[in-house]
């Protein structure tokens, strides 16, 4: 053994020697062919040396000597030897137990650069997870045994390879399949935490769950419009709220039943003063005045004022009046500033988000006021909505877009008065407003390039009454 470990180590200074003759080659010397070729045969290598480290890890763990010094795990151990994480070192642990152990035909196809060492691992995760898929690698069926699914291997890439393992594993042991889903069932988790300006979440679903989700998020997501920057991350994070919204909106989650608020806002009326009177839609607390406090959640956590004037557009509004010792003196009634009747008229106005080039489904979005229904004596009307989508009706709010009724449609300008883009009436010409989903809700058609119809279709309180809003107090909006 003396003998062996001394060839061993001047092998390594053999290897490492010519490693650094390898590497003083500059890659920039080599043109896109040969610098393919080189690559193609330096990856091998490593794919060679690589699997012979991780059969090295693996006689490490099994000797046992370095549970004295104190770590809990092995990976643990072996990620404090080489820096490494311990999910790295304990997959490569696994990998060299694998191919030390019962995929011979792996290793040989590996030290022979017949496979890649991303092949091999992958045969080593799903294959021989259970006595009855060990056996059959082990068989001399040639549709299951290890040769089998090492010829594939050399036939296609990991992606499709790993897609094709995890098949026959579940074919070959379907019992173990079944536990292994049960596991996968209980392992199912979702976990929020609220940061300084966002909340962050980690979790993991099954596949069955996880093909659900994404095809959901892909059916909400749709075509982007031609000014949406966004990037496809950002769209699906996007997505996933939408999703949220459209359960609570159509009232999915109580037994049918027509409720749309389910976010509380609290907000003095002084700030909320300052976001009727805001020219910009926005609530500013800059200045020499006295400080008046932001809008916030009900666990006090502050959101931002294009939030805030977002969601005050389109909400219900409850006084609640406190005393000195800060008790409920009195609560009003709820004031929902576009009644149902008032937003199917919308809709069968706008038909879809009226943002330049979008075209979103009415039920991703809600109904916003053209004119700030609490400036100007501005009426919660049909003619002072537009439907937009939530993702528009933020981003209208977030840079003070401007929105006004010319011939034709719609018309979008920014804060220097540049047009975004003009948008047409409906497909069709002006939609007939007197019916709209089986309901009358407006008495006249509009005449082709005229404004919205002014038609207040609704009582502007719950119950029917017109009174103001009180000159004190707190509001709380839900929306």
């Amino acid at each position: 053994m003396v003998a062996e470990a001394i060839q061993l180590d001047e092998d390594l200074a053999r290897w490492r020697d010519a490693t650094a003759v390898l590497i003083a080659h500059a890659p920039a010397d080599l043109d896109g062919p040969g610098a393919a070729r080189v690559h193609r045969q330096v990856r091998t290598a490593c794919d060679q040396v690589l699997a012979f480290a991780a059969r090295l890890l693996a006689q490490v763990e099994a000797d046992g000597r370095w549970s004295a010094g104190g770590a809990r795990t092995f990976a643990e151990w072996a990620a404090g030897q080489r820096g490494s994480s311990v999910g790295a070192a304990r997959a490569e642990a696994a990998l060299g137990r694998a191919l030390d152990g019962p995929l011979p035909e792996a290793t040989s196809a590996v030290q022979a650069g017949r496979m890649t060492l991303e092949h091999a691992a992958v045969l080593a995760r799903f294959a021989p997870t259970s006595e009855a898929r060990r056996a059959a690698l082990a068989s001399e069926l040639p549709d299951r045994n290890e040769a089998a699914l090492v010829a594939k291997a050399q036939r296609m890439g990991v992606d499709e390879y790993r897609r094709v393992v995890k098949r026959w594993a579940a074919a070959v042991d379907s019992d173990a399949h079944e536990l292994e889903h049960q596991a996968a069932c209980a392992a199912e988790r979702l976990v929020f935490a609220r940061r300084d300006n966002g909340v962050t979440f980690e979790g993991f679903l099954t596949v069955e769950h996880g093909d659900v989700l994404m095809t959901a998020l892909r059916s909400v997501t749709g075509v982007p419009a031609k000014d949406d920057t966004r990037s496809t991350d950002e769209r699906r994070a996007a997505a996933l709220t939408d999703l949220a919204r459209l359960v609570l909106d159509k009232g999915m989650s109580s037994g049918g039943a027509q409720v749309r608020p389910h976010v509380s806002v609290h907000v003095s009326w002084e700030a909320y003063q300052k976001l009727a009177g805001s020219g910009t839609g926005e609530a500013s607390h800059g200045g020499r005045g006295p400080l008046v406090g932001p809008a916030e959640l009900d666990d006090g956590e502050p959101i931002a004022p294009s939030v805030f004037a977002r969601i005050a557009c389109d909400s219900e509004v409850t006084r609640i009046v406190f005393g000195p010792d800060s008790r409920p003196l009195d609560v009003g009634r709820a004031q929902r500033t576009f009644t149902g009747p008032q937003r199917r008229a919308v809709i069968g106005r706008d038909r879809t988000c009226r943002y330049p080039g979008c075209g979103a489904a009415p039920m991703l979005g809600e109904v916003h006021h053209v004119r700030w229904w609490g400036r100007d004596n501005a009426p919660t009307s049909v003619g002072n909505g537009i439907l937009l989508c939530w993702y528009h009706h933020d981003l209208v709010h977030q840079r003070n877009l401007a929105i006004r009724w010319e011939p034709g449609g719609w018309t979008f300008r920014r804060m220097d008065g540049s047009v975004v883009r003009s948008l047409g009436a409906p497909p069709g010409g002006p939609p007939d407003l007197g019916q709209v989903s089986g309901s009358p809700v407006l008495a006249r058609r509009a005449a082709p390039g005229a404004p919205p119809p002014e038609d207040d279709c609704g009582p502007g309180w719950a119950d029917g009454s017109q009174q103001g809003l009180p000159d004190q107090g707190e509001l709380v909006l839900a929306g």
